[in-house]
């Protein structure tokens, strides 16, 4: 069987579900190739195991001009039909419907090269950007697709997604928060709604013997992410520096980005010395990162773009490797995080909160580490890698031309 999927940037560090997924459908015999909006991202860490992913990456140029032309000349009708719903569904929203229009021609190019290469089902791993590209090569090659949609994808604009659902075979999200908010969109095809959560791999996370923590060692915690605004790291910093006065803890920061230089400003002057920023992590320095973490803590916010997390990798790779977790009570986090009873919530922006939580834990870490252990019997359960891509994948099959 023959499996595209659509990305918006690749690789991308931050979507490894998307790459696993891949890899999973090509380790069950299917060929699976990966087209990306964007140029590909040169500068970006590709782990050994996702070569085989990144290797079956490809795009077109902006404008392709003959695959273009021959759709406007084999399918006027249809090219005229999607332009009129661009422009109806995105007329509010102007920098949406032009970046929508730039994608037309590649969408329209993609839709040829599926028809040549005999493509089977086309999968979109967002809703924004990459299903609009499914949308319309489905709508020129007359091929099945399908969705995925995460989080921030659908919050930042709901535009043409009740279209996208009702010409859609399936729709995946990852929470049954997300699942719910697509269910209330007017005219949202709902009963094509699939609730299939990303995950980790349980090879990669064997059960840890960790011992009770000694006391004359501080207080690993830890983040694990990019450094963006929405990461919520300097809340973190905030709260951390209303517990300046302890000093039996350690922050140590692993991941780069646009914010490290502000983070870094902000950590030195008002925690000196007790933080660490690491620079991005490859895979087995994340890994290495959970398993000595005596604490991690996901302090996600809601940006000023309205872009959020769902459900993020990090908190389920911290929770395998029974290292105690507090996170923002955000979207589709609580489904994991469970307050008092996988780890601890507090409220999104609020450093007072959260400083209250993470003394919480400092303070009765035996009981922290309890329910650590209860998240990883969760994650073993719910967050299985290998199980949800293989779920998703019988969907896929089962709507394939």
């Amino acid at each position: 069987m023959k499996i595209l999927v659509v990305v918006s940037e690749f690789p991308k560090i931050t979507e490894t579900f998307a790459i696993a997924n891949v890899l999973h459908y090509l380790r069950q015999g299917h060929d699976a190739r990966v087209f990306h909006l964007k140029p590909f991202r040169h500068a970006e860490i590709v782990h050994d195991e996702a070569r085989p992913v990144v290797e079956r990456g490809f795009t077109f140029p902006w404008l392709p001009l003959g695959p273009f032309l021959a759709a406007l000349l084999r399918h006027p009708v249809r090219m005229a039909t999607i332009t009129a719903k661009l422009v109806a569904e995105m007329w509010r929203e102007p920098r949406r419907l032009a970046e929508s229009f730039a994608i037309l021609p590649k969408s329209a190019a993609l839709a040829a090269y599926a028809r040549a290469e005999g493509i089977d089902h086309i999968h979109a791993e967002f809703a924004t950007h990459p299903a609009t590209a499914a949308w319309i090569a489905a709508e020129l090659s007359g091929l099945p697709f399908s969705f995925s949609a995460h989080m921030y994808d659908i919050f930042v604009s709901q535009s043409l997604l009740a279209e996208k659902s009702r010409k859609a075979r399936f729709v995946r999200t990852i929470s049954d928060f997300n699942r719910d908010f697509l269910a209330r969109i007017p005219g949202f095809d709902s009963a094509k709604l699939r609730v299939i959560r990303c995950g980790v791999d349980p090879a990669r996370f064997p059960a840890p013997e960790r011992q009770p923590k000694a006391a004359d060692t501080d207080f690993n915690i830890t983040f694990v992410g990019a450094l963006l605004p929405r990461k919520g790291v300097d809340i973190l910093l905030h709260a951390l520096a209303r517990l300046a006065a302890r000093p039996d803890w350690h922050l140590n920061v692993h991941g780069g980005g646009p914010e490290m230089a502000q983070l870094q400003q902000l950590a030195t002057r008002t925690l000196p010395g007790r933080v660490t920023f690491h620079g991005p992590a490859t895979m087995a320095e994340v890994k290495a990162a959970m398993y000595s973490a005596h604490l991690v803590v996901i302090p996600s916010i809601t940006d000023s773009l309205n872009r959020s997390e769902g459900i993020p990798v990090v908190s389920m790779e911290a929770l395998a490797a029974e290292a105690p977790v507090i996170a923002s009570r955000l979207s589709g986090i609580p489904e994991l995080v469970q307050h008092g009873k996988t780890g601890f919530l507090f409220t999104p922006g609020d450093a007072a909160d959260l400083a209250a939580r993470i003394t919480q834990v400092l303070d009765a870490y035996p009981a922290a580490q309890a329910l650590a252990a209860r998240g990883r019997a969760q994650v073993l359960d719910e967050y299985n890698l290998d199980n949800n891509a293989a779920d998703l994948l019988r969907l896929i099959e089962e709507n394939s031309r």
